[in-house]
């Protein structure tokens, strides 16, 4: 009876402060869910992502030295193009686009990115620049698994419908999601227009999209694309012959500086042109 009386006496004693601590507590969350990053050009912010931990915030820090050249070919874009980003990730590269009054589809299938990728164009109010696909682009039309190399915000180096890495490596996925694969020219049937620019940015499956993609390759209205490949990947010539048969033209192979070493090096940025 004693310990009993003695638990009801504590209990009296914290209860004027559960409530205070409690909603002190939400708040510092919410606080913490609803913290942003800009994203500068020229010291100028240019839009803002939600800060999501480490990766997020490279990927906002890195925007302007990490891949120097796609910011290059967004900038290029005439005003009415429009542009397709297969592996948007969070968005980095869909917002800068819209920034610069082009009109995106973003494709993301890792849940967590793909997510973020929606809040980040609702904080910027870009809603009717960007519109947001959870789905994969394959070769052929599939319900299959999206494998997941590390669940993080921000996180790449993923694969849908088998577990090969950026490398053609097998690897163990800490995480399978069940997504919808469509081919590229199933999509973009369903679109009420044809890209102008085309993005590929999927860490090792680049092949296959491009498999799936004939009729949009030769297609004159697609104007460019920009294509991160392997060179060491054993189908890496036969990514480039596709493309360059439906014609167009490799205008610019590079990397940032930042990735002449390490393992890294061997990809590149590949920019290609339709001949005219």
């Amino acid at each position: 009876m004693a310990s009993f009386n003695l638990i009801r006496g504590l209990k009296s004693l914290i209860r004027p402060f559960y409530i205070p601590i409690y909603n002190s507590l939400n708040f510092l969350w919410d606080l913490r869910l609803n913290s942003v990053k800009s994203v500068k050009e020229n010291g100028k912010e240019i839009f803002k992502v939600y800060d999501y931990g480490q990766l997020v915030r490279y990927r906002a820090n890195s925007f302007e030295s990490k891949e120097p050249e796609t910011l290059d070919w967004i900038r290029g874009f005439e005003i009415d193009d429009n542009l397709l980003d297969i592996g948007g990730n969070i968005g980095i590269y869909s917002l800068y686009a819209a920034y610069n009054g082009i009109d995106v589809i973003a494709i993301e299938p890792d849940a967590l990115n793909y997510a973020l990728l929606n809040l980040n164009i609702r904080l910027n109010n870009y809603g009717e620049k960007i519109v947001p696909y959870c789905i994969a682009i394959h070769d052929k039309n599939k319900f299959s698994k999206f494998n997941i190399s590390s669940y993080r915000w921000g996180g790449a180096l993923n694969s849908f419908d088998n577990t090969l890495n950026y490398k053609g490596e097998e690897f163990t996925p800490v995480h399978s999601q069940g997504v919808f694969g469509i081919s590229l020219d199933s999509f973009i049937e369903n679109l009420p227009s044809v890209p102008n620019h085309l993005k590929i940015d999927v860490d090792g499956n680049e092949n296959l999209i491009l498999l799936g993609a004939k009729e949009l390759l030769k297609n004159k209205a697609l104007k460019s694309i920009l294509i991160e490949l392997d060179e060491t990947r054993g189908d890496y010539e036969s990514s480039k012959t596709l493309i360059q048969q439906s014609g167009f033209k490799l205008v610019k192979k590079t990397h940032a500086a930042i990735y002449n070493q390490g393992k890294f090096s061997s990809i590149y940025n590949h920019i290609f042109k339709r001949e005219t």
